[in-house]
């Protein structure tokens, strides 16, 4: 009998050990282990709300409950919630355009800052992409070399169409935002254009520089007549006497990109589901940033000039040519809705938003879950 029993004491308290180291792991996995978000920009004044939300994220601690470290500045910060680490954030520089978004499909990036057009056609392609937020809006400006007769888009338009040689009119990559926004304008006008400078009947030749800070390069150094570029590159054209901005993009006709979202945040579908605590946590600084940025210019360009290395004289001209809002707001809807339908007409398109109305696009394109959790967070709910 007394075996029995040492035997039945022996089974309850091997029980209570698995029972308290079941305990245990249920508890560390309650508290999730720390992620790794690798975080992509381009490093122009159109993401300054990243620079601004870094540089100033003790400011905002109070209202987003989160404290960020500085591991290697402007390459590697830690977040932390309530002093439980939740996530490193690793800072990666990509390219404009269409490499933003080809970072997140290949997972070299898990989210990333960049043109809402590229972020559109690589959900189009049937990528693994969704856009989760809103950024930035205009700051797309068309340029032209010093001596260039036209000072007005109306000008513009006569040289175009009188010209014995194509015009050359350079854009950074082939969806780029400000490249759309142009081509629209051109078939508006009834002014034939494309690649190919053989082709017959051309009046301009639009020639791809590949990448942003080619645009001044070229335009100086005569391979283009002008450019279609996002600031700060044309305040960079003016400071240096490089060249001469006739208009913002957003003056152009037909009227359809006025107030034109540029720029947004965009991430990996996989990261939205399996990172979403860090994701929302670093949407509530940006949030905060954005914040700053228009209410605090002197704190805006600051961090611009630190963190791309601009001038001041720029930065003072750039970032008042650009709008910054992270709103879902029915204007967003809207101007996001004429993207949709501009480059369908312009037969970008050709997977899974050609043909959609703006409605149907939406639901494929965008996910704004994690935005909801960041403004939760900031309300206090």
């Amino acid at each position: 009998m007394n075996k029995i029993m040492r035997l039945s004491l022996s089974l309850l308290l091997i029980g209570c050990c698995v029972l308290g180291g079941c305990k245990k792991q249920d508890d560390g996995i309650s508290q999730a282990a720390p992620v790794t978000i690798k975080l992509g920009h381009v490093g122009h004044d159109h993401h300054t709300a990243l620079y601004v939300a870094m540089d100033n994220a003790a400011d905002y601690a109070k209202d987003t409950g989160i404290s960020v470290k500085i591991v290697e500045d402007r390459k590697l910060y830690e977040l932390a919630e309530n002093g439980r680490k939740i996530a490193n954030v690793e800072i990666v520089k990509v390219g404009g355009g269409s490499k933003m978004p080809t970072a997140l499909t290949q997972s070299v990036i898990d989210v990333g800052f960049g043109g809402v057009a590229p972020v559109l056609a690589c959900v189009d392609s049937g990528a693994p992409v969704k856009m989760i937020a809103p950024l930035h809006y205009k700051g797309d400006m068309f340029v032209v070399r010093p001596d260039f007769e036209a000072k007005t888009w109306d000008e513009f338009v006569a040289i175009a169409k009188g010209a014995k040689e194509p015009l050359r009119i350079g854009y950074k990559s082939p969806v780029a935002c400000a490249k759309v926004i142009f081509e629209e304008a051109l078939k508006h006008e009834g002014i034939t254009f494309g690649g190919d400078p053989s082709a017959e009947n051309l009046q301009v030749h639009m020639v791809n520089v590949k990448g942003g800070g080619k645009l001044n390069v070229s335009l100086s150094g005569g391979l283009i007549d002008g450019y279609v570029g996002n600031n700060p590159f044309p305040s960079i054209a003016i400071e240096e006497g490089m060249g001469r901005i006739v208009c913002d993009l957003e003056e152009l006709p037909p009227g359809t990109f006025r107030d034109h979202p540029c720029c947004c945040i965009a991430a990996n579908t996989s990261v939205i589901g399996e990172k979403s605590e860090a994701v929302a946590a670093l949407l509530a600084l940006f949030m905060k940033g954005t914040e700053t940025i228009n209410s605090e210019r002197d704190k805006a360009v600051a961090a611009a000039v630190r963190w791309i290395g601009t001038s001041e004289a720029v930065e003072r001209m750039s970032i008042p040519t650009s709008g910054y809002s992270m709103d879902v707001s029915e204007r967003w809807t809207e101007t996001m809705g004429q993207w949709i339908t501009a480059m369908d007409g312009l037969e970008v398109f050709r997977d899974k938003l050609k043909g959609q109305a703006p409605e149907a696009a939406a639901k494929i394109a965008y996910d704004f879950s994690l935005l909801e959790k960041a403004r939760q967070r900031l309300a206090g709910k």
